[in-house]
């Protein structure tokens, strides 16, 4: 199930709802809808067990809004805590495993599909990157997880596009590149694992830092 969040055209209201193959099914009667977009998404995931059954039943039932007639927005717009990692990957074919590299990424700086990436006027030469990730949906409070518990904390999944500043490799990061953070944390929409913790603010943890794709899956 891809859980999403969007609007209609010429409205300023954020609705929550499922993405299907024919488009967005709304939902905004069968969930609560909390005092910002983000709220109703962690109210989504926090009583997720319960609503699956009548949100399964209401994208089989209910009319579909074409996807060209909805604008998607960021599924978690401003998640508790960004999480991201370097460990994953480097471009210069390095074969060992290393110990995981994280650092936090501003929640600030998510936007949605297709919203603009405002660049940082540095006047330096420096090299802005994007990264496709993938960005893990953490439902807590979740710490000291096992290998084999790992259903227990993690929701779902999205998509996000990580966009570094950085001059000639990784060593030559601005300082601070929490505070540089360019995130632009979209997914279409978030497939949904929920697990049975509960957490107020959900936690993403990225490949990297990045874009939010357009749902949570």
């Amino acid at each position: 199930m891809k859980l999403v969040l969007f609007e209609l055209p010429g409205r300023g209201d954020v609705w929550p709802g499922v993405l299907t193959d024919q488009g967005v099914v709304n939902v905004a009667d069968v969930v609560r809808v909390g005092h910002s977009p983000q709220l109703t998404m962690q109210g989504i995931i926090d009583d997720f067990d319960r609503l699956r059954p009548e949100l399964e039943r209401r994208v089989r039932t209910s009319e579909t809004l074409p996807l060209s007639s909805v604008r998607l927005r960021a599924p978690l717009p401003r998640p508790g805590k960004i999480l991201a990692c370097i460990a994953n990957y480097w471009e210069h074919g390095a074969l060992e495993a290393r110990p995981l590299n994280m650092f936090l990424k501003s929640s600030d700086a998510v936007i949605g599909p297709g919203d603009t990436i405002v660049l940082p006027e540095f006047t330096e030469p420096w090299i802005f990157m994007h990264e496709a990730e993938l960005a893990l949906v953490i439902k807590g409070p979740a710490k000291m997880v096992k290998r084999e518990d790992w259903r227990r904390a993690v929701f779902g999944y999205t998509g996000m596009i990580d966009v570094s500043a950085r001059g000639e490799g990784r060593r030559t990061w601005k300082t601070g590149s929490c505070s540089g953070s360019r995130s632009t944390r979209s997914p279409p929409s978030a497939r949904a694992s929920p697990p049975p913790m509960r957490s107020p603010t959900p936690t993403m943890c990225t490949c990297s830092s990045g874009w939010m794709g357009s749902s949570v899956t």
